[in-house]
């Protein structure tokens, strides 16, 4: 008999409902339903179960904590180091802003403002904001 039949007994035995059992120990029902009966105790739910009912369990799955430990080891690439392997990466893509850029620019000397110039090409103004810091350019000053 594996634990989460064990657990299941012994909740059974003592006349506790699952739903009750899992309200003590800060479970969803639903959770610690599929956790006992496809036997996947976890070191966070074996502690949970010896801390409120001093039930001795081994824990039987991974974590998320550690099955993500093994992602962080990526394969080496051609040049001998982790990461992206040379030329995945060309730099920013294209904006949908581009093709206006001349427009915007247009825009902008003529004094229209980033909130309208956003609204007329379909963008936030943070995103307007961004492109155009990124191009190096800003509005003009009517006094200019």
């Amino acid at each position: 008999m594996n634990d989460g039949c064990r657990i299941l007994e012994w909740a059974r035995q003592h006349q506790h409902t699952l739903t009750w059992v899992a309200e003590k120990m800060g479970y969803s029902r639903q959770t610690l339903s599929q956790a006992l009966h496809n036997n996947h105790i976890s070191p966070r739910l074996a502690d949970a179960l010896f801390a409120h009912f001093s039930l001795r369990v081994i824990p039987t799955s991974v974590t998320r904590d550690q099955s993500r430990a093994g992602a962080d080891t990526q394969k080496p690439t051609a040049n001998g180091r982790r990461g992206r392997a040379p030329g995945t990466g060309s730099g920013p893509g294209e904006s949908k802003l581009d093709p206006y850029q001349e427009d915007i620019e247009h825009l902008l000397a003529h004094g229209s403002t980033q909130r309208f110039i956003a609204s007329r090409y379909g963008t936030t103004e943070s995103n307007l904001y961004n492109w155009l810091k990124k191009r190096g350019l800003r509005r003009r000053k009517l006094d200019e």
